[in-house]
């Protein structure tokens, strides 16, 4: 039974993310998942309360999906300081190529709504990618790559910075190439994690 309701749901967030990416938005209904999923309204409600939560499990699978993808861009590299820059222009990257971009306009317009009406499930949803650049400040901040600090609450903060970033550069709130965004904002932040001993 509970085989059969992954599967199901498995199915419904498929057929949302390709309503998704023909419509550029979320403007879908629930009844429009289920006809192209093959399912039923019935089955929907089994694996969702409705449309919020199952935008939400869409983000799920997205963020682990895009955790392990930038994991596998971080681990080109070897020197703490390059590895975790990959981890921050990486996440531009994705954006960059070819369709992404309107699909990840539709997801931000919705982590903003959701943001607002479910943090808490949200702020979950997203710690696989918070995960990938708290590991890599911890380990250089341990060989003194870069200054000091909380691990934890320094992750946070620099997600945010990129999320922020992400955001104007999908709705054209900051003009050029997101490859260029990235890269200033790197540098921004490389500044602020120089260790102290370098400012003075």
């Amino acid at each position: 039974m509970e085989s059969r309701r992954a599967d199901a749901a498995e199915r419904l967030l498929a057929s949302a993310r390709e309503l998704t990416l023909r419509a550029g938005g979320t403007s879908f209904t629930v009844a429009q998942v289920v006809s192209l999923s093959g399912t039923s309204l019935k089955t929907f409600y089994r694996c969702f309360s409705g449309k919020d939560e199952l935008l939400v499990a869409l983000f799920a699978g997205d963020a682990r999906m895009g955790a392990s993808a930038l994991g596998e861009l971080v681990d080109r590299h070897t020197e703490p300081i390059e590895r975790l820059r990959s981890a921050v222009v990486g996440l531009f990257g994705f954006i960059a190529r070819d369709g992404n971009l309107p699909y990840a306009a539709a997801l931000v317009r919705e982590h903003l709504r959701l943001a607002e009406s479910r943090p808490e499930e949200l702020r979950l949803v997203l710690r696989p990618l918070v995960e990938v650049f708290e590991r890599e400040i911890a380990a250089a901040q341990a060989c003194g790559a870069i200054r000091e600090g909380d691990a934890r609450r320094d992750a946070g903060i620099l997600f945010q910075l990129v999320s922020a970033h992400l955001h104007a550069v999908i709705f054209h709130q900051i003009d050029g190439p997101p490859a260029r965004v990235a890269e200033e904002l790197w540098a921004f932040c490389e500044a602020a994690l120089r260790p102290r001993s370098s400012l003075s």
